[in-house]
């Protein structure tokens, strides 16, 4: 029974002096961890915001330092501390985690417009190399075509020339004959007068003269038959030749049709791909404009991903470190209030047993 007056007198008379005695014991072990482990956590804070210069760590360095020096009125100091890093360390990194997948994006990003880049500008370097042979071989049909049609015009030349001079031969054929038979036949009639008249060998002059018609009968026979072998010959050699540049003017009529239908066809082809290779030209400057863009995005900051994710990392780290002293503080302290509630309660028990 005395027992448990005792311990009913310890619960209610000695609540008031617990919870004074425990207000005073926060304040005396935080006004003894601003001075030791708060000074410890502040000064980690600054030293990670001077090494990474960071202006946030430096402004939640001040924010500690002004929590633990203020009067703890019953509110849990170091539970405040606590909240503000921990804080910091999830924004830095959620920003670490930002930048990693920022990171990863930009990796991907860049590769597929590249990739895409690379597509395209092949594709349009098949075009362009397409359009170049074709251009080429249209540009030698043409070529030849030119040829062609000088050749024709040459053999148009050439024919009209050869008809002209057929004409003026022809035309000395047809009057050198006339004369030269009409020629030929005089001199045999008065050969066959003379002969008649002197006899077939003739005597004295008449012999002279009979001789000098027969030598001019001779020439004149002779000259009719060269002039008529030659208009013959000139003729025959008209004709063929007629004939064969006829034959070659085909030739060269067909090989000069076939070939512009050629290269009209290859201009109409150079005209098609042409507009694939537009197509293809503007699909690739898009491809240009996105790399540029992509680019731009991913290297806008001076400092590399990998520098500012070791920075980032390494402000979480000394945040931690900062939290984890914390943490020792606070432990240090819940030991101590512990051990002292202890104390004060069994000085009061022995003072209630005394009595």
């Amino acid at each position: 029974k005395a027992l448990g007056t005792a311990k009913e007198a310890l619960i209610k008379k000695t609540g008031a002096a617990e919870a004074q005695a425990y207000s005073f014991l926060q304040l005396g072990q935080e006004s003894s961890a601003g001075r030791y482990p708060g000074k410890t956590v502040v000064q980690l804070l600054r030293d990670a915001a001077r090494k990474s210069d960071s202006t946030a760590i430096s402004l939640l360095a001040r924010q500690v330092s002004n929590l633990m020096a203020q009067p703890a009125n019953g509110a849990d100091v170091f539970a405040n501390v606590k909240t503000l890093i921990s804080n910091m360390i999830s924004n830095k990194e959620k920003s670490l985690l930002e930048d990693t997948s920022h990171a990863e994006q930009c990796k991907e990003d860049m590769k597929s417009a590249k990739d895409k880049l690379e597509a395209k500008s092949s594709e349009f370097e098949k075009y362009t190399n397409k359009i170049d042979k074709l251009v080429s071989k249209s540009a030698g049909l043409k070529a030849e075509v030119s040829e062609l049609q000088k050749v024709l015009s040459s053999l148009t030349e050439a024919k009209a020339k050869a008809t002209e001079i057929r004409k003026k031969e022809s035309a000395i054929f047809k009057k050198t004959e006339p004369e030269l038979q009409q020629g030929l036949e005089g001199v045999k009639i008065a050969l066959k007068v003379l002969r008649d008249y002197y006899g077939e060998q003739g005597t004295g002059a008449a012999t002279g003269i009979i001789g000098m018609l027969e030598v001019v009968d001779s020439d004149f026979a002779k000259n009719l038959a060269e002039i008529r072998v030659a208009e013959s010959t000139a003729a025959d050699d008209f004709k063929r030749d007629e004939e064969e540049m006829g034959l070659e003017t085909t030739r060269k009529e067909q090989d000069m049709k076939y070939k512009t239908e050629a290269y009209k066809r290859l201009d109409a082809d150079i005209i098609e791909v042409q507009g694939d290779a537009d197509s293809v030209q503007s699909v690739l400057e898009d491809a240009r404009q996105y790399a540029e863009t992509v680019k731009t995005k991913c290297t806008v900051t001076p400092a590399s991903y990998e520098e500012k994710k070791a920075k980032r990392q390494q402000e979480i780290d000394d945040l931690k470190a900062a939290l984890a002293a914390l943490d020792s503080s606070v432990s240090l302290v819940q030991k101590s209030k512990i051990s002292v509630l202890r104390q004060l309660r069994g000085s009061h028990a022995s003072q209630m047993m005394g009595h």
